[in-house]
C-alpha cells in the first residue's frame, strides 16, 4: 500500500500558517506595550558643562550644583552627575563646597547624593580656619542646607582632627554631629 503525501500537503500548510499567525499576534501585542511594564531606564538626555542656580525670594543666591557631565532619565526625572560640585553659599562668608566623583539628583534638584571620594570643605573665614570633611558617600538637602552621611568621616579643622561613623551638618545652626565612634585630636590655641 503506498502513502500518498499530496493530501497531507496541505494540511501541513495550513498548520503552518496558523503557527505562524500566533506568533505574528504575540509580537505585535508585545511591540505594542500590551503589559503594562514601566519604561526602562535609559538616558533620554546628555548635558555637559552646566551649573544651576538657586535663588531665594529676594533673589539671593542660595546654592548652585554644577558638572561637566550630567546624564537625564525620563522615567524618574532623576539626573546622573560625573564629579558634581554643590556650593551652599553663606552670607557671611564660609561657603560650603561639597564635591564627589559621581552623584544623583531628583527631579526636583534639591536633593543629591554624592559618591565616591566626597570631600566636604567650609571656606576659612576671619573668624574661623578652614573646614575639610572626607567621607564615601553624602546625601545633600540643598534648600535646607543639611549635609549627612551614615559612612566614616574624617574632618580637619586646622590642626584639629576628628574622625567618626555618620555625621550632619547643619548649616543654618553652624552645626557639625559626629553620630558614633567619634575619635580626634584638638589643638587648642596658644594663650598669648
Amino acid at each position: 500500500m503506498k502513502t500518498r503525501v499530496a493530501p497531507l500537503l496541505p494540511l501541513a500548510l495550513m498548520a503552518f500558517l496558523g503557527v505562524l499567525t500566533l506568533w505574528l499576534q504575540y509580537a505585535v501585542r508585545e511591540s505594542a506595550g500590551g503589559d503594562s511594564r514601566s519604561p526602562a531606564h535609559e538616558p533620554d538626555a546628555i548635558v555637559e558643562n552646566f551649573t544651576v542656580q538657586d535663588l531665594d525670594a529676594s533673589g539671593t543666591l542660595r546654592y548652585t550644583f554644577s558638572a561637566p557631565k550630567m546624564q537625564h532619565f525620563a522615567d524618574d526625572g532623576s539626573g546622573e552627575v560625573l564629579y558634581p560640585r554643590v556650593v551652599q553659599i553663606a552670607v557671611d562668608g564660609g561657603n560650603y563646597i561639597a564635591t564627589a566623583n559621581r552623584g544623583t539628583i531628583n527631579r526636583e534638584g534639591e536633593e543629591a547624593f554624592l559618591y565616591g571620594n566626597v570631600l566636604i570643605l567650609r571656606e576659612a573665614t576671619p573668624q574661623q580656619p578652614e573646614l575639610r570633611a572626607r567621607t564615601e558617600f553624602l546625601h545633600v538637602l540643598a534648600g535646607e542646607g543639611i549635609l549627612r552621611t551614615n559612612q566614616t568621616v574624617t574632618i580637619s579643622d586646622g590642626r584639629s582632627t576628628l574622625t567618626g561613623v555618620g555625621m550632619v551638618i547643619n548649616k543654618a545652626k553652624q552645626q557639625f554631629t559626629l553620630q558614633s565612634q567619634v575619635r580626634g585630636t584638638f589643638d587648642a590655641p596658644g594663650k598669648r
